[in-house]
């Protein structure tokens, strides 16, 4: 998350797997420690808007994000703990802001 936020062009990078970064990040969203959930909810929710600007990340949305969206929903029906509503309903909300039609067809 600090990475992402001090330098999004790493994920520019050729020899970074984006496509394992983002997987992992999913994954972390069903841990059941609040605070490895809260912290990929926030790698989520600044991966999310750079979509359009950065092509490796936008493409990795594009072909993984219904897992994005299907990790999220099963933590908000019940998977996660009630304190990380916030953190979900964030990246629904970027999703719904930066993905809207990859959303609608998820």
């Amino acid at each position: 998350l600090q990475a992402l936020k001090r330098k999004p062009d790493l994920f520019l990078c050729s020899n970074l797997d984006v496509k394992a970064v983002f997987q992992c990040g999913v994954l972390s969203l069903k841990f059941p420690e609040a605070p490895t959930v809260k912290a990929s909810c926030g790698f989520f929710t600044e991966l999310l808007p750079r979509c359009g600007e950065i092509a490796p990340v936008g493409q990795v949305v594009h072909e993984n994000g219904k897992m994005l969206l299907q990790a999220v929903l099963e933590g908000v029906g019940g998977q996660a703990s009630r304190s990380l509503m916030d953190h979900f309903a964030e990246i629904l909300f970027a999703l719904n802001k930066h993905c809207f039609s990859y959303l609608s067809v998820w």
